[in-house]
């Protein structure tokens, strides 16, 4: 595999510049496919300095489309991953795809779950908190309470629970990253479920509150805020409510999915010294959906 994505073809200088996307396309689809997380990393290594080095991060939902993009992203700069996933066979995989990574199975969920991975948070330098389920886009009226709190408790718990395990270890070093996986419905009401978007609107106020109270002792806490992302909770294969469903069609005006590594890019910017006048800000990686 070259280390390099190849340069548009030559045709785009004689006109031809739609059969030069398409098959730059073409390329970037042959990239992911099969073991994408290892050819990822690989390809981010080559193309990249290590801007992580030495650096070891906790992510969780690690085994889902977008953290384990960004658990492979975090990996390719040098990070040390230690990551977390529900899934057993999902930790043992990335732990096989992405090099230098462990991991533990747990449902966050669950107080059990919670603390079996706080236990892990001593001596993180970066925080990448993931892990969350779909309320079904279920309505005030339609929800149930155990749906309200399983899903508050996996979103917004572990959060909580994890960000206060990691900070005595951040702030013992001066410093460290927190990244809360927020998404578009936590910059609007929208038309996702109650308990989804309550959790959502819930992570962007927790990274500003850390920010603001923790960015003086060198501590950062961003809410990446996704929009439609390929194999993410918000993907079509998620199971919606009749109601969900009928306003998901009205959005006619919105862009095609974007892709997990989208997040991870990002994310591997946040957590770098090059972010380090950024703090406490809520960013949207939508393909422009919300200026619709």
């Amino acid at each position: 595999m070259p280390d390099r994505m190849p340069a548009p073809s030559c045709d785009v200088q004689h006109g031809n510049w739609r059969g030069a996307v398409l098959s730059r396309r073409r390329t970037h689809r042959n990239l992911y496919r099969g073991r994408r997380w290892r050819r990822f990393v690989d390809r981010a290594r080559s193309g990249r300095g290590m801007r992580l080095q030495g650096k070891r991060a906790l992510v969780t939902g690690a085994g889902g489309a977008i953290g384990g993009a960004i658990a492979s992203r975090l990996a390719a700069e040098g990070a040390m991953i230690v990551a977390t996933d529900f899934d057993q066979w999902r930790v043992d995989q990335l732990a096989k795809d992405v090099p230098g990574a462990t991991g533990i199975a747990a449902d966050l969920s669950t107080p059990d779950g919670i603390a079996a991975v706080a236990d892990l948070a001593s001596d993180i330098d970066i925080l990448s908190v993931n892990a969350g389920i779909s309320d079904g886009g279920a309505a005030l009226d339609e929800i149930s309470s155990d749906t309200w709190n399983r899903v508050l408790t996996l979103h917004l718990g572990s959060a909580f629970e994890l960000s206060r395990a990691v900070v005595p270890g951040m702030l013992a070093k001066g410093g460290g990253v927190m990244l809360f996986m927020s998404s578009v419905a936590g910059l609007r009401g929208g038309r996702t479920g109650i308990a989804y978007t309550s959790a959502k609107w819930a992570m962007v106020g927790m990274a500003q509150n850390i920010a603001a109270s923790l960015g003086p002792e060198g501590i950062r806490a961003y809410a990446l805020c996704p929009g439609n992302i390929a194999g993410s909770i918000g993907s079509a294969s998620i199971q919606f409510t009749p109601r969900a469903l009928a306003n998901r069609g009205r959005d006619r005006l919105k862009p095609p999915p974007g892709r997990p590594e989208d997040v991870g890019n990002l994310a591997a910017f946040l957590v770098s010294d090059e972010a380090r006048h950024m703090n406490g800000v809520a960013i949207p990686i939508d393909g422009g959906a919300l200026a619709f």
